[in-house]
Order: structure tokens, then C-alpha cells, then sequence
């Protein structure tokens, strides 16, 4: 019997569901998205996966301006939390939302560079 895994948007392994992700200690940040169809963003460090969820409201996310949907990559609901892995060379996570005061939290996950 052959093992099953998922994987996330870079072919790693993830844990069998998003709420199952080990995250770094302290890494957690809650970001507010104040104004709706506003693209913003938060600072990541380029190679590493990240858990979001999506505490208030909708998101959606990708690596250039959110402004243009063709880059709308990674989309979360409220109550939700996706997985997500950074590519070598982006160091900013773009985000909004289409309704205002929107929160989602943020966390690094581990990887063997943290044990």
C-alpha cells in the first residue's frame, strides 16, 4: 500500500489539512486589509511555505499587484486557512479584499532549516 500525501503549489509536502500546520513560534501576525479592493501587502521571506487564515471576510493574494486578477493567485474564505509556499525572490505577499476591515492571520511554517 503506497503512502498519500498532499502537496502544496511548489510540489512540497503539506500537512493533511491546512489547520495541521506547524508553525514557526512567534512568526504569527494578524494583518487588517482596511479598505476594500485595495491592493496591499505584508513582508515574507522568499522560499518559505505560510498558513492564512482568513478570521474576518475573504482574501485574495499573489505575488505582484492584486489589482490585476490575472495575479490573483491563492484565494481564502473566512474561516478558512490555505498553505501557501513563497518562490525565491518574492518578499511580499499581496492581498485585499472586496469588503472593508477584513483580518486574516499569517505564520511561517517550519521546514528542516528551523530544526
Amino acid at each position: 500500500m503506497g503512502e498519500h500525501y498532499l502537496s502544496d503549489n511548489h510540489g512540497n509536502r503539506v500537512p493533511p489539512h491546512p489547520d495541521l500546520s506547524d508553525p514557526v513560534l512567534e512568526s504569527g501576525q494578524v494583518v487588517v486589509a482596511g479598505s476594500k479592493d485595495t491592493n496591499a501587502t505584508v513582508t515574507v521571506t522568499a522560499g518559505k511555505s505560510y498558513a492564512i487564515t482568513s478570521i474576518t471576510g475573504c482574501h485574495y493574494f499573489g505575488l505582484a499587484t492584486t489589482a490585476t486578477a490575472a495575479n490573483c493567485i491563492w484565494a481564502c474564505g473566512e474561516g478558512r486557512t490555505i498553505v501557501v509556499k513563497i518562490p525565491t525572490g518574492y518578499t511580499s505577499l499581496h492581498y485585499q479584499t472586496p469588503s472593508n476591515s477584513r483580518k486574516f492571520i499569517l505564520r511561517r511554517l517550519k521546514d528542516t532549516s528551523d530544526d
